[in-house]
């Protein structure tokens, strides 16, 4: 099954190409705009303009086109305009020789994609043009509850690899009919025969996390010694809900390989010995979705023993390690969104960060003062004011409340 990841990534990258960028972006009933409308766009844009003005929609309109997700939430309901029925949102992407026309539409609470006119299933548009995104609750990976690092792999995970989404929401309808069914006091030999299936799914689940994480080990150790200019040593270590202990997994955490099948057992027999347990809670306590990762320093849990400078280095280089996967694996850069985190890094980490999106990354940023920026950056942007006028705008940008 590891090889089928592999030839699924691979897949993707013949399909997609390091050249293609968002062109034009256009808005229709999204979030606060009725209308909003973006053409002729280059390498960077910055969006600036006060709190609320919707700089962030702008934002997470476009990673919906591009990285198929929003930052902000998982209810589309949200970002359809009060009172509306629907929200549209069109893309025009572009490279080398090639112009594709890319369409989304929200209605109650469901999302429709198509590509140059022909329906697409969400699947088939992984890959196409991938984003990281940077926003200021980012900055909280480190400190943050362990379901915002899972959230991290798998929403990078999710952008490399058809099968990896496929497995993701595998996993996640059994552990909901599973759930369902502790609630329900379903008898032990229905729980078991979900279990038969659920172990396999979850063994595959964690075999794609751990290949992830050792596709960005080098690249985010390596960014984390350039930003904090020092000789610690950052890793990643995966801590299974399943193993008793985190000694009894150390080979697992340590070379991101392990045996699926051994894997398999092993949480079947940690799912059958806390039965009892999640009976009384009325849901499953073990498996991937309990699975926690630490980032450590020098071995040391960076969760307790890191400062706030350390915590915002090891972010910073987590993204920039988002990124260099993403542009080795499918062969194409993703796009950087990056919405108001400038401000809240000091001017050695925002000057790091601004020297790598210049190597040729297409970059949106939203903030509230563009002087936070370097004059060297602001001479190389285009700059979009957003303010409180009903209409705003030429040919090439303008918005309606």
């Amino acid at each position: 099954m590891e090889t089928g990841f592999k030839d699924d990534m691979a897949a993707s990258q013949a399909e997609s190409g390091r050249d293609l960028k968002v062109e034009s972006i256009d808005l229709r009933d999204f979030r606060n705009f009725r209308e909003f409308s973006m053409r002729e766009i280059g390498p960077l844009t910055i969006l600036v303009g006060p709190n609320a003005v919707g700089k962030t929609s702008v934002i997470e309109a476009i990673q919906m086109m591009t990285a198929l997700r929003s930052f902000r939430t998982n209810q589309y309901s949200q970002m359809i305009r009060w009172e509306s029925p629907a929200a549209c949102v069109d893309a025009g992407l572009s490279g080398v020789g090639r112009s594709l026309e890319m369409s989304l539409s929200l209605r109650e609470g469901k999302r429709v994609y198509s590509l140059n006119g022909k329906s697409k299933r969400v699947q088939d548009l992984k890959g196409l043009l991938p984003a990281v995104s940077f926003s200021p609750d980012d900055l909280n990976l480190v400190k943050g509850p362990d379901s915002n690092r899972r959230e991290a792999v798998d929403a990078l995970g999710a952008q490399l690899s058809k099968n990896f989404y496929a497995v993701k929401s595998d996993y996640a309808k059994l552990i909901r009919q599973r759930n369902r069914a502790l609630k329900d006091g379903a008898p032990d030999a229905y729980i078991e025969s979900i279990d038969d299936v659920l172990v396999l799914v979850a063994a595959q689940l964690i075999s794609y996390r751990l290949h992830i994480i050792g596709k960005m080990q080098p690249a985010f150790g390596d960014y984390y010694r350039d930003i904090s200019g020092g000789a610690e040593t950052l890793g990643v270590r995966y801590l299974p809900s399943w193993l008793q202990s985190v000694d009894g997994g150390a080979g697992l955490l340590d070379t991101f390989e392990f045996d699926k099948h051994e894997c398999a057992r092993a949480l079947q027999r940690s799912l059958a010995s806390r039965r009892g347990e999640e009976r009384a809670r009325g849901k499953t306590v073990v498996g991937p979705h309990a699975d926690k990762l630490a980032f450590m320093l020098d071995g040391r849990d960076a969760l307790h023993f890191s400062s706030q400078g350390q915590q915002r280095s090891i972010v910073l280089a987590f993204k920039l390690a988002e990124a260099a996967v993403i542009d080795r694996t499918l062969d194409q850069r993703p796009v950087l969104l990056l919405d108001d985190v400038l401000s809240e890094l000091d001017e050695a980490r925002r000057r790091y960060f601004m020297g790598f999106i210049s190597n040729d990354l297409q970059t949106f940023i939203t903030t509230t003062n563009a002087e936070c920026l370097s004059r060297e950056v602001r001479e190389q942007a285009r700059i979009v004011n957003l303010d409180q006028e009903e209409v705003c705008g030429d040919e090439a940008f303008r918005y309606l409340r």
